[in-house]
């Protein structure tokens, strides 16, 4: 069966860890800061924070961005959980926004719909790796008081007009959980190129906690430290950095072979009626952190049957992302000011969702692997008569 994620490492990946297993220390330390000095110049970015998870990136990001009790963040839909449950945690009130179709990315109109006095940040997500339009959001929230945090989760690689997608929002997050560009198993990346938020996102990151002397409000002996603020465990591990820091070195290569499979695909299903492929925007450049086709009214009828067929043929299908509004949780959680047990609050998110189909793509596919997939895909497909 292929995989979503498959065999992700290497030779090179293995001596990695083996030399910080004999090195005796896993706790975050010189892998770590390698790790996030590579990957901080690999985007062109000043500031890079490695993390326990992109949840945890996200979480710490909205804390640097001083979001408090009450104050409202304008959230994707279709996204990881992370994001809208780090809004939660700082207390804090999740306005959900509305998705382009062609895409499933928020746009700029209905950002507009939701901004008011109380908006204190908006969280974007690049959905499947597909860049949003980030120039115009920036535009609109630049002479306001608005942080803007993106979730790259699918995304590392990805550029928008011929630069990294790192460069754009006040803070970017990447998340190396399964199925993405860099796998460690758990792990993330905050980065920013502001001084005071990267400072902040140190300290959130590791308890609160303050060594660098400049900073210490005493300095009375040369071991001392202190907790400045309420911070979190949310260091990476030793072995999480020799793992990134390893795959980081052939990440253009990673992006390039999840480039080649999905054009592939796009050429094989765009003749069928029953799918939509995906739509390329000109002004990005795709990273393919998934590969989600769009199936036509009468397809989405029969999703389930096509995803148990897809499925018992071997091709390890997905459905992503379920709208973060229609969890339960979030429908109990809901709005201090609006019932949300009723009614929808996104429904173009919740059409794109019903309608999507995600095919495996990852850099260790084979041709043979692709050709597979897409021999099953379009058989199970045409076989409908639909």
């Amino acid at each position: 069966m292929s995989k979503l994620v498959n065999k992700m490492f290497n030779a090179e990946d293995e001596k990695n860890l083996l030399q910080v297993l004999e090195s005796g220390n896993l706790h975050m330390g010189e892998q770590v800061r390698k790790f996030e000095e590579v990957f901080a110049r690999y985007n062109g970015i000043k500031h890079a924070i490695a993390v326990s998870s992109g949840t945890a990136g996200m979480h710490i990001a909205l804390r640097a961005a001083a979001l408090g009790p009450k104050e409202e963040v304008i959230v994707p839909p279709l996204a990881p959980v992370g994001g809208p449950n780090s809004v939660f945690y700082q207390g804090a009130v999740n306005i959900f926004a509305d998705v382009d179709l062609d895409t499933g990315n928020v746009t700029l109109e209905d950002i507009k719909l939701h901004l008011n006095s109380n908006t204190k940040a908006v969280i974007l997500h690049h959905y499947a790796g597909q860049p949003c339009d980030l120039q115009p959001i920036l535009d609109m929230v630049n002479d306001k008081d608005i942080s803007v945090i993106v979730d790259a989760t699918h995304a590392l690689g990805a550029e928008y007009h011929g630069k990294s997608v790192a460069e754009y929002g006040d803070m970017v997050v990447y998340d190396f959980g399964p199925g993405n560009h860099i796998y460690t198993g758990d792990g993330g990346m905050v980065v920013t190129n502001s001084d005071e938020a990267a400072q902040w996102l140190r300290i959130f990151r590791d308890e609160g906690m303050v060594k660098d002397k400049e900073l210490l409000t005493r300095d009375e002996d040369p071991w001392h430290y202190e907790m400045q603020d309420l911070g979190f465990p949310y260091r990476m591990t030793e072995l999480q950095a020799a793992i990134g820091l390893s795959q980081l070195q052939r990440l253009d290569s990673i992006v390039e072979r999840r480039r080649e499979i999905a054009y592939q695909y796009s050429e094989a299903f765009a003749d069928l009626d029953q799918v939509m492929v995906p739509k390329e925007q000109p002004e990005g450049n795709h990273a393919w952190g998934m590969y989600v086709l769009q199936l036509n009214a009468e397809m989405a009828d029969i999703r389930p049957k096509l995803f148990t067929e897809l499925k018992t043929s071997g091709v390890d299908v997905d459905v992503k992302y379920f709208p973060v509004f229609q969890h339960p949780y979030y429908l109990w959680a809901g709005h201090p000011d609006v019932c949300t047990l009723e009614g929808s609050r996104g429904p173009k998110a919740e059409e794109f969702y019903r309608r999507v189909l995600t095919l495996p793509i990852n850099q260790t596919m084979t041709n043979e692997e692709v050709l597979t997939i897409i021999e099953e895909t379009r058989k199970v497909m045409v076989s409908q008569g639909l």
